[in-house]
């Protein structure tokens, strides 16, 4: 999906369209939820100190206000260098950004549970081995079979 977003983030000013992909690590992700990067304004010919146009909900652009110290920081600190100056908020309704429904997990083999089973044999508390099989069980589940 990188390369078919790339030329569009490119116009909008984001030379990396990783940016974009990983807004939720870079601001937080209850913060991605509440606004959305539209595009970087620069200078002519500047590659530091723009302008981050941001898009949000009308709620969140007081908080957004005063939040804006910290999220340049962390938005220079994930380019590396200074990048963005100052903020700018356009208060709009956000475009809903789809869920990715989680994948589907396998059932483990008979061999993996009694694998499973073995290691969690020595745990004194049952409840606790049942939740350490839970776990051992959501962990095997996402590995392909062996």
């Amino acid at each position: 999906m990188t390369h078919l977003l790339s030329p569009a983030a490119r116009k909008r000013g984001f030379a990396e369209v990783k940016v974009l992909e990983d807004w939720p690590r870079i601001v937080g992700a209850g913060m991605a939820k509440r606004c959305q990067p539209l595009r970087i304004e620069f200078a002519r010919g500047a590659i530091a100190g723009g302008t981050l146009v941001l898009q949000a909900a009308g709620g969140a652009a007081l908080e957004l206000q005063h939040m804006g110290p910290q999220l340049i920081e962390r938005i220079n600190d994930y380019f590396g260098f200074r990048t963005v100056r100052q903020l700018r908020i356009v208060q709009m309704p956000l475009r809903a950004t789809p869920v990715p429904a989680p994948p589907a997990r396998r059932r483990l083999t008979a061999d993996e549970e009694l694998t499973l089973a073995a290691g969690v044999a020595a745990v004194g508390d049952d409840e606790l081995g049942r939740a350490l099989a839970a776990l051992g069980r959501s962990i095997m589940a996402r590995r392909p079979a062996s």
